[in-house]
């Protein structure tokens, strides 16, 4: 509080605020006229009772270096002194108002010899101590990086044996922990480590969403993956980022937009592992495009890169949803063949995609992509005229729990159903049966968003 506030005053803590006339009023809930009104009444205007209370409490309310500025402005205003320089008129009383003479420029030229030596230097010490003070304190500790690490290796390895929604949950849960503590303040290199776990649960959720049929969902996810890469400069999180999102393109039916999507992100692959899914990624897109040469040219590139002894911390190390194994690269090359309409690759692949996940560790089995290479397997086989063969195949698809029936699914098997609607079956007996028990389960499948022919 100052007592008695001249309009001298009320212009000095607006410049010590430094606030144009119109936020100076706002702020003291004011007309801007009568800010003007006393500015230019100067030491011979006085504010009414109520006005002097605003001033009071806004001067109150003013953090130290405003005040500093303020005394500067006032009854330690700078004045000129010999040669046009400036002169500190008074004395300061703490390194807040010493700090802020010095900001508002009261302290140039000869106007320094009003300053202690001892009492700069001294100012200039404890401001660098406070800063590292702050610089150093941490909301975060290792044991809490070391869980949220754990966290997501968990998530993304559960993911892949486990139905969509509790494990969206469960990643949602996770990310908002990340994100409080990103509000706080934590060292640089723990920062950017958040925002790869931040990158990295995004991408299990646009991977989630995708499953639950959600592609705009996934959409908005997946990119804010990429931004978060970018934040951290992670080069894994980017080129899997990118696989991601030319895989939500693609069922989304925007081929081409796919393609560059793919092939951008094997600029930031550098494992063995990222480069083998883009290319995979690519090829696939190819081949529904219906180009059998650059489908081909993918896949030997896919098969060159295998043999880098590179690795990455998501693909490799967390693995699970961010990892591309010998399974998952068969899946892949199963729906390949099938967009070329090539049976007998298409089996071959398919087949050994189910052989991998059956004798594999139970924790790796995917469910979702078994059932889409068994899927693939029914659709080779009805090329290649067998209703028992693809039958077969789809039996234990048809008997998935709802909670696993994928979105890609039913969009996978409406491809399956017009091949059986085809003139070779028609009028089969065996062929209009398992088209009802493809209908039956389409129509209890929960999620059905993905458009027709999206796979």
């Amino acid at each position: 509080m100052v007592g008695q506030w001249s309009g001298k005053e009320a212009r000095a803590l607006r410049e010590a605020k430094r606030m144009s006339i119109r936020e100076f009023a706002a702020h003291l809930g004011v007309h801007e006229r009568l800010v003007s009104k006393w500015e230019a009444g100067g030491d011979r205007v006085h504010p009414r009772p109520v006005n002097q209370a605003a001033l009071d409490t806004c001067l109150a309310r003013s953090d130290d270096v405003e005040r500093g500025r303020f005394a500067a402005l006032t009854a330690d205003a700078p004045v000129s002194g010999p040669g046009g320089h400036t002169a500190v008129r008074g004395s300061y009383s703490n390194d807040a108002e010493l700090l802020a003479l010095i900001d508002s420029g009261a302290v140039r030229g000869e106007g320094s010899a009003a300053i202690s030596e001892r009492d700069l230097i001294m100012a200039a010490a404890h401001e660098a101590s406070d800063h590292a003070g702050r610089a150093e304190a941490t909301n975060i500790g290792a044991s809490t990086l070391e869980q949220l690490d754990a966290d997501v290796t968990r998530i993304a390895n559960d993911y892949v044996h486990t139905p969509p929604m509790p494990m969206m949950v469960e990643m949602l849960r996770v990310r908002r922990r990340v994100y409080r503590l990103l509000e706080g303040h934590q060292r640089p290199s723990d920062t950017s480590h958040l925002y790869l776990l931040a990158g990295s649960l995004s991408g299990l959720l646009a991977n989630a969403s995708t499953d639950l049929g959600y592609l705009d969902a996934a959409g908005e996810q997946i990119r804010a993956a990429w931004a978060y890469g970018e934040i951290c400069g992670h080069n894994g999180l980017r080129a899997w980022a990118r696989g991601m999102h030319a895989l939500i393109e693609y069922w989304s039916e925007r081929p081409h937009r796919a393609l560059a999507l793919a092939q951008s992100g094997q600029q930031y692959a550098d494992s063995a592992t990222a480069a083998v899914r883009l290319h995979n990624i690519e090829a696939r897109i190819w081949s529904k495009i219906g180009s059998a040469a650059d489908t081909e040219r993918c896949i030997r590139a896919a098969a060159a890169a295998s043999e880098g002894p590179a690795t990455d911390s998501l693909h490799d190390e967390v693995g699970g949803v961010f990892g591309f194994a010998e399974a998952k690269a068969s899946y892949y090359a199963g729906a390949t063949y099938i967009h070329l309409g090539l049976a007998e690759p298409a089996l071959a692949a398919t087949e050994r995609t189910i052989e991998l996940y059956r004798s594999g560790p139970a924790r790796q089995r995917s469910y979702g992509a078994e059932a889409l290479a068994r899927v693939d397997s029914a659709a080779a086989h009805l090329i290649n005229g067998s209703l028992d063969g693809a039958a077969e195949a789809l039996s234990p698809v048809l008997e998935l729990a709802e909670d696993k029936r994928i979105a890609q699914l039913e969009e996978r098997l409406t491809g399956v159903r017009r091949r059986i609607c085809a003139p070779t079956y028609r009028g089969v007996a065996q062929a209009r049966s398992l088209d009802e028990q493809i209908e039956e389960f389409c129509g209890s499948t929960p999620t059905r968003s993905l458009p027709p022919g999206a796979g």
